[in-house]
């Protein structure tokens, strides 16, 4: 039997191989671009109008984690032809199969 971790990795394996995963991850690091960049003007604006430093911090913080989401999301994508052709295709299905 499978454990609920598990089987949460082996779907998104799943949904990346047969859905249209690798798309929609495409298109989310591209969202995640043009809000960072939104972002990052912003805080130079509010830098520029010595706007509340708390407000242009938390603005740099939220610009920063999505530029690391993005990094992340590219890196998975760049790595993913390398995983498909190591991954035992049958035994995810089997295994997700098994518990459902």
């Amino acid at each position: 039997m499978v454990d609920g971790n598990t089987k949460q990795i082996l779907a998104r394996w799943q949904f990346l191989e047969e859905g249209s995963g690798l798309r929609r991850a495409a298109q989310m690091s591209r969202i995640l671009w043009i809000v960072a960049l939104l972002l990052v003007a912003f805080v130079g604006y509010a830098a520029a109008f010595r706007l509340n430093p708390i407000l242009i911090a938390a603005a740099a913080l939220v610009a920063g984690w999505m530029v690391a989401e993005r990094n992340a999301l590219r890196s998975r994508q760049a790595q993913w032809p390398i995983f498909r052709k190591y991954l035992d295709w049958n035994r995810i299905r089997q295994d997700l199969n098994d518990g459902a």
